[in-house]
């Protein structure tokens, strides 16, 4: 072997890991959509100032969130062109300081600013502070300390403390005055 063919080969190999670096991550927006397919990205244009776009992808997401970025959370800088300024975040793992709110792989959890919400098993839980609201097939649940309220297929249950409306008690110990026998009204809640 020559010496310019040895350097030819190097030549070829370094063109051929650039392109393979510039390729491992492309930014690009979705240009196309189809159920069946998935997305194609428009990756640039081509020579002639055409979309360049990407072979069919599946992708499952449809959700669109602001999360922002916590100080001390694991990110990641993808540069594909090596230019740091040219490069974007990509959000990282967990680490011992910014934990996972979620042990279960089977919910999906949003959890910020003191508040959590969890959709898993046909369920949805909102929590806040000493609040639950739940809603599920079996009906809407909001518990608060000890004061529980459901709304069912059964009805309406209230469970632990008091009912009122219009500042006067109508619970389960509610008093009337003007009780008297036979069919006369009673006087309204006292």
């Amino acid at each position: 072997m020559s010496y310019d063919h040895d350097l030819a080969e190097l030549r070829a190999e370094i063109e051929s890991l650039r392109t393979i670096v510039s390729n491992l991550l492309r930014p690009g927006t979705v240009s196309k959509v189809d159920k069946a397919k998935g997305y194609r990205l428009q990756l640039g244009k081509d020579g002639e100032g055409n979309p360049y776009l990407s072979p069919w992808l599946p992708h499952p997401e449809t959700g669109k969130t602001s999360v922002p970025l916590k100080v001390g959370q694991i990110v990641g800088l993808m540069s594909p062109t090596g230019d740091p300024q040219q490069g974007f975040l990509l959000r990282g793992g967990y680490s011992d300081g910014h934990k996972s709110p979620n042990e279960n792989m089977d919910a999906n959890v949003f959890e910020d600013a003191g508040v959590r919400i969890e959709v898993a098993g046909g369920k949805l839980t909102i929590s806040a502070g000493g609040l639950t609201h739940t809603i599920s097939s079996d009906g809407v649940t909001t518990r608060v300390g000890g004061v529980g309220h459901t709304v069912s297929g059964d009805g309406v249950a209230t469970t632990g403390g008091a009912i009122t409306h219009d500042e006067k008690n109508i619970g389960s110990s509610h008093r009337h005055g003007g009780v008297a026998r036979g069919g006369a009204l009673t006087d309204p809640p006292a």
